[in-house]
């Protein structure tokens, strides 16, 4: 008799980003996780004491592997290095998780407030690197608010554009950051 692997807090997790993308909001129904995991309710709240209490470790576990990962992830290179690799993290993240977290927090709460806090973090990250560069503080907060706004309009509005397009588009951006003067922020 061949008995089932475990299954733990952590594939319950991963089993709920790609529900949240294949079906959205309805894909993280109690019923859905558990019949497309092939476990009991049971199961689920031998790691869970409920329901609402997995939508938020859910959250939190997308903005600690898409955000605070990455930042540290980043922190740990080269300081010369480190907006290339932060454009290479972000660019490979999975964008239809990104989209399918910023629809989810249509509808709930925790994870509008979670999307928030990811957006403050990540701005106020790439802010950091731009004042790292040099740049004032007012030329970075304009810069970092762009980039972003940039990178998450284009999640929406080119979903099928790959890395590749991404990295070169990123490239030209920080080219054209480069060569700006202050005065042209004013």
């Amino acid at each position: 008799m061949t008995q089932k692997k475990r299954f733990g807090k952590g594939d319950w997790i991963t089993l709920g980003f790609r529900q949240l993308i294949k079906d959205g909001i309805n894909g993280l129904t109690l019923d859905a996780l558990c019949r497309t995991a092939g476990r009991t309710k049971g199961s689920f709240y031998h790691h869970f004491k409920d329901h609402n209490a997995y939508l938020v470790d859910l959250v939190e576990a997308w903005k600690q592997q898409n955000t605070l990962d990455v930042a540290a992830e980043t922190m740990a290179d080269d300081p010369a290095t480190q907006a290339q690799t932060l454009a290479n993290l972000a660019t490979h993240l999975d964008h239809d998780l990104e989209r399918a977290m910023r629809q989810f927090a249509q509808v709930h709460e925790t994870a509008r407030l979670v999307v928030r806090q990811v957006d403050q973090i990540r701005t106020s990250f790439i802010f950091d690197l731009y004042r790292a560069q040099g740049l004032d503080k007012e030329t970075a907060a304009d810069i970092a608010k762009i980039e972003y706004a940039a990178f998450v309009g284009a999640q929406i509005v080119w979903p099928e554009m790959t890395p590749e397009d991404r990295l070169a588009l990123d490239k030209r951006f920080a080219k054209m950051v480069q060569n700006c003067r202050k005065s042209d922020f004013q």
